[in-house]
């Protein structure tokens, strides 16, 4: 009989794919904003700069809509007793979400952390190894060899373990040539704060294709829908390649019936590559949680 597949040994390995990733220490890279508006495409694109050893990110504010489209009052001005007022409708969002300061890397709560480009204690084989002892996930490289026992023969083993999801094994499926395991998330509590409710987990070495999460960044019309996020491999690494929500949202008075974020160009920065404007407060961003593990709360 071949026992049945167990989705927390899933997801286990699927934090130690993640958790080997070597990412360079500079990244260089697009943000893209698509939207759909009254039957109309629209795109902005955000020149982007992501440290990884310090997990910061710096981004040009003014996306390349904006420059090819400088905000104009519509339908001029008029004058009245009180001063100036505007007519006409009102003027669309200049940021379609807010600048975005986003990074290729993020883990939706996958790792603990966003991985380094050196080995450090975070993302050692020591903690991968603690991942797999706290689900019960041997090394899939080594085969363990049984012993006889003259003690009496165990029937079950039942371990109580605190843990933030229900995980269930939902099938097989083919995410863009790979073949998959799909896996269910549940959150046991703080739905808000662990948010993954499907992974797509590669077969071979358990890499991430595909997630769902059921919000999205930490303000604004994404936190109150899902949203299905793509991945890539890009130079041997793994980064985001798109996300894609769920269901329309309504912001500053439009409808957006469909929203993509997607990430262009990733990769080191070259020589050629032109300097960041100086990085001003920002007050309407879009930005991602700080990585929550879905271990025990208590790491």
């Amino acid at each position: 009989m071949i026992p049945p597949i167990d989705p927390y040994a899933i997801y286990a390995r699927a934090q130690a794919y993640w958790l080997s990733q070597r990412y360079p220490q500079l990244l260089a890279y697009r943000v893209v904003v698509r939207i759909v508006e009254g039957g109309k495409e629209r795109v902005e694109r955000y020149e982007t700069r992501f440290d990884a050893a310090g997990d910061a990110i710096s981004v040009d504010p003014i996306s390349d809509f904006e420059k090819d489209h400088p905000v104009r009052p519509p339908g001029g001005l008029n004058v009245s007793l009180f001063g100036f007022y505007r007519i006409g409708k009102p003027e669309p969002p200049v940021d379609f979400l807010g600048v975005p300061l986003l990074a290729p890397t993020y883990s939706f709560g996958m790792a603990p952390f966003v991985p380094a480009p050196e080995p450090t204690p975070f993302n050692s084989a020591a903690l991968v190894a603690e991942i797999r002892k706290e689900y019960h996930d041997p090394d899939p490289r080594v085969t363990p060899t049984p012993t006889p026992s003259p003690e009496l023969p165990v029937i079950a083993v039942v371990v109580a373990a605190h843990r933030n999801y229900v995980m269930l094994y939902a099938g097989q499926e083919t995410v863009d040539g790979h073949l998959c395991y799909h896996v269910t998330l549940r959150a046991l509590h703080d739905p808000g704060k662990y948010r993954l409710r499907d992974l797509w987990v590669d077969e071979n070495d358990y890499a991430v294709w595909r997630l769902r999460v059921s919000i999205n960044f930490l303000d604004g019309p994404g936190t109150k829908i899902p949203w299905t996020v793509d991945f890539i491999d890009i130079d041997g690494e793994h980064y985001i390649d798109r996300e894609v929500a769920g269901a329309p949202m309504a912001v500053a008075g439009e409808i957006y019936t469909q929203t993509t974020i997607e990430f262009e160009n990733v990769g080191a920065p070259g020589d050629e590559a032109s300097p960041m404007p100086l990085q001003l407060p920002l007050r309407n961003t879009l930005e991602e949680p700080s990585p929550v593990p879905a271990a025990s709360s208590s790491r």
